[in-house]
């Protein structure tokens, strides 16, 4: 795990808002991040530009399938 430090300048009310609410926590931000990075990376999946490319990509290493080698 890696430790990286974040600042964020919040307006005050917001900033009282969100204590109040208990949403400044470090496992709270982390639950935020993760989901938001979920769903960046379904959206890359779900696009038709990324998924050509991934077609394109596993049609040109086609070749490497029947290799010899085991997927082991």
């Amino acid at each position: 795990m890696s430790d990286i430090e974040i600042t964020i300048r919040l307006p005050e009310g917001l900033v009282k808002e969100a204590t109040v609410l208990g949403i400044l926590s470090s496992e709270h931000i982390e639950t935020l991040l993760r989901a938001d990075i979920q769903a960046q990376l379904a959206a890359m999946a779900a696009d038709p530009d990324i998924q050509r490319e991934i077609a394109a990509i596993e049609s040109e290493f086609s070749i490497t399938e029947a290799d010899g080698l085991s997927e082991t």
